[in-house]
């Protein structure tokens, strides 16, 4: 009885993409979401400023192949990933909703999984799981990054930390539009909504799988210790402090601690996160 009523669950997926992605990378990405256990209702697609002719054309063709799964939206210019799901959201026809990146796959059960839980956990908001990071072959994990399971541990965690992956997230759309969906932010669009939820009394939670493989390369530790990325973590922990989400002490241990990696020679604070915290 509880498998027919999760097969009768509606879903939305919901994805941007923009010039700087990779036609391959794109292709693999909507593989992975036609592929399911458990077929999507709709794959809403957010082009977030013009796009090159070859991502067009990888659109193009999974719209031919599966006529009337995809729902688009243009954007006349690159406004970034708190605009572009934002965009998107008030697009999604369904109140299930599960995020997907354009450069990433998503393990075949997962949204079989994830609507499994959110439809025998009506009290739960959000449901994400654990992630693992690959660089070019999708077979070749370089770690997993394990996240908490339980609402309470979440709310704690979410003090010091984003306590949650973003793009295996499944939510309810409901209680992501109560507290005014994505803000109009590059960066931190996810933590921030997640905070507020929380704020809000939404109860989120993780499925301590990896049902979700990650893209990473040299790069991305790179950004996440850059001086940019820590500006803007400042900028964004003065606003949790502003909402009463963390005590002051809160807000200075959060921005020393990211001082520290930000000074910290990449490969260090790579290591450390990777191989001793799994974040």
């Amino acid at each position: 009885m509880c498998n027919q009523t999760v097969i009768e669950s509606n879903l939305s997926v919901l994805m941007s993409t923009c010039i700087k992605d990779r036609p391959k990378y794109l292709d693999m990405a909507i593989e992975s979401i036609i592929s399911q256990t458990r077929s999507p209702d709709e794959i809403v697609v957010v082009k977030d400023g013009p796009l090159t002719d070859e991502l067009s054309r990888i659109i193009k063709q999974w719209q031919q192949k599966r006529p009337g799964l995809f729902k688009l939206v243009s954007l006349p210019e690159n406004c970034g990933l708190g605009v572009a799901l934002q965009e998107g959201l008030k697009a999604c026809s369904y109140d299930i909703v599960a995020r997907m990146d354009a450069d990433d796959i998503s393990c075949p059960e997962r949204f079989e999984k994830q609507l499994k839980f959110l439809q025998e956990n009506p009290d739960v908001a959000i449901v994400s799981s654990w992630m693992a990071y690959f660089e070019d072959n999708p077979s070749q994990i370089v770690f997993i990054r394990q996240m908490p399971q339980k609402p309470e541990d979440i709310s704690k965690i979410a003090r010091f930390r984003n306590p949650i992956c973003h793009p295996p997230a499944m939510f309810r759309r409901s209680e992501v539009e109560a507290v005014g969906g994505y803000t109009h932010r590059r960066r931190n669009q996810d933590y921030h909504l997640w905070v507020r939820m929380l704020l809000n009394g939404s109860k989120i939670t993780c499925i301590p799988q990896p049902l979700y493989k990650f893209r990473c390369n040299s790069n991305l530790f790179k950004r996440r210790t850059s001086f940019q990325h820590l500006i803007s973590m400042i900028k964004l922990q003065k606003e949790f402090l502003k909402m009463g989400f963390i005590s002051y002490s809160q807000y200075l241990l959060n921005i020393s601690v990211r001082i520290i990696a930000c000074i910290l020679p990449v490969t260090v604070t790579q290591f450390i996160r990777t191989r001793l915290l799994k974040l």
